[in-house]
């Protein structure tokens, strides 16, 4: 099924504090790096199963994209959107950071919102099971990230990602976002989760945060 682009839409003052200009990135010199894979938690609205409108959707995602606009500054937080139906909405641009997931790469000390591209399901897939319309949708949503990409990049549960602070120190993300059903649904032979290797990410993370204790203590005794 084709993406649905509406980047435009919410390229607006509307829906960005301070206007475009201000969440607008360099790609040249921040690229994409990671994909993280989100559910919204619940509806914004009537919950919509697979016989939805494009208008009852553009509707719930015009209503997420007001609260995050209140809450974080932007809205939506995410690049992209995936209903029960199949369907899957473009709704930040890729050269945009977002406000999806909080804090910094361990790795490279980038900001996740930075240098990930947010992906997100409609629905609490803590308490239910994925559609088939919603799994198709996400899993486009992975091959045109890649495509973009020029390669494939790692997919990461968000409540998985290995996060740090301003100041190096590593925090975990509290929250069960995906949801166990989506993770799960996403892990089948041919989905994309299972070819994401994240015992070698979470080595690296440690072994940057060892890296960054190392260069804590040394500043220290520098003192």
């Amino acid at each position: 099924m084709t993406t649905t682009d509406l980047t435009n839409r919410y390229h607006l003052d509307a829906y960005m504090e301070g206007g475009p200009a201000r969440w607008v990135l360099d790609r040249g010199r921040q690229p994409v790096r990671a994909v993280i894979l989100h559910h919204t938690g619940g509806w914004y609205g009537p919950p919509l199963d697979a016989s939805a409108t494009v208008a009852e959707e553009i509707a719930q995602t015009d209503a997420l994209a007001r609260d995050h606009r209140a809450r974080f500054g932007i809205g939506p937080g995410y690049h992209y959107l995936g209903f029960p139906s199949g369907r899957l909405y473009a709704v930040g641009k890729w050269g945009t950071q977002r406000a999806h997931t909080t804090g910094r790469d361990p790795a490279t000390g980038e900001r996740w919102n930075v240098q990930a591209v947010g992906v997100c399901a409609f629905g609490n897939f803590e308490a239910e099971r994925p559609v088939a319309g919603t799994v198709s949708a996400v899993r486009a949503a992975l091959d045109e990230v890649n495509r973009i990409a020029g390669r494939v990049l790692p997919m990461i549960p968000h409540g998985e990602t290995p996060s740090a602070d301003a100041s190096g120190r590593g925090f975990a993300q509290a929250t069960a976002c995906p949801g166990t059903h989506l993770r799960t649904a996403l892990a089948w032979p041919d989905g994309g989760a299972s070819d994401v290797d994240l015992d070698a990410v979470r080595r690296e993370v440690r072994a940057a945060q060892d890296r960054l204790a190392e260069a804590a203590t040394l500043l220290e005794a520098l003192r």
